[in-house]
């Protein structure tokens, strides 16, 4: 009797384990690690800069997390990260019970296994702007320009720049309806004053470049944000790279 007991718990036991979320997962089920293509995304999480891809994330299951990724070249992404019921683990449970094995749904229940972070909600590859097929289906998400550089301390673009805002220009004939808003910014070395105008002056180029290649100006606006916004915080070569830039948005 007593090995026929030991038999059947042992039996029981394997059952469970075998499809119970509570026995298989493990502590890396509460982290997750943020790496998109390409590589060097920076990362924000709840508004916070996290640092370039790839981050490694531990997560509370109390907390919301809202995710984006920014990356020089590639349109904006961003997403959230709650705690929820995670599929694959419902499956083992179900497909459990159909062979006979409630213990594991009922385990799973009781200790709510089940609920965790879904790491497939973060995207892994960001988009380039140019592979676009419709900017109304993209609004609100920002981009750079490759290799977009202005003559030092002026709104002046320079010559290799222009390849790419020709290749923006083409881009945009293809969509009269699609309005672009071109942001500028600067570094906050320098006086605040003429940083701003700076920006603004910079934005305005672009915008008047754009419209000579043919876009139409009604769809375009510009504006200078001077460091105001800075992607990274710091006093530090890197930030002042990141923060310099012009960027581009599709809006309504």
């Amino acid at each position: 009797m007593r090995k026929r007991l030991q038999g059947l718990l042992m039996i029981a036991t394997v059952l469970v384990a075998s499809s119970c979320a509570t026995f298989l997962r493990k502590d890396s089920d509460q982290s997750i690690t943020l790496d998109p293509e390409p590589k060097g995304a920076l990362v924000y999480v709840n508004g916070q800069y996290k640092g370039l891809s790839p981050v490694t994330l531990n997560l509370d299951p109390t907390k919301t997390y809202e995710v984006k990724y920014i990356h020089p070249h590639y349109l904006s992404e961003s997403f959230t990260l709650e705690k929820g019921i995670i599929k694959k683990w419902l499956w083992m449970d179900l497909a459990s019970l159909a062979v006979g094995n409630p213990a594991a749904i009922v385990t799973d229940a009781i200790t709510e296994k089940w609920k965790g972070f879904d790491a497939s909600v973060a995207p892994k590859k960001l988009k380039h702007w140019s592979e676009i097929e419709d900017p109304a289906d993209h609004l609100n998400e920002i981009f750079q320009l490759k290799n977009l550089y202005f003559e030092t301390g002026s709104a002046t673009i320079k010559q290799e720049s222009k390849a790419n805002l020709d290749k923006l220009a083409e881009f945009l004939k293809k969509f009269p309806n699609a309005k672009l808003e071109v942001h500028g910014h600067t570094d906050k070395t320098g006086g605040r004053d003429l940083n701003m105008k700076l920006s603004q002056d910079r934005a305005n180029s672009v915008v008047e470049y754009l419209k000579s290649k043919g876009v139409n100006g009604a769809n375009l606006k510009s504006d200078g944000f001077g460091p105001d916004k800075p992607l990274v915080e710091g006093d530090t070569e890197d930030a002042y790279k990141y923060n310099r830039r012009v960027e581009f948005e599709f809006v309504n």
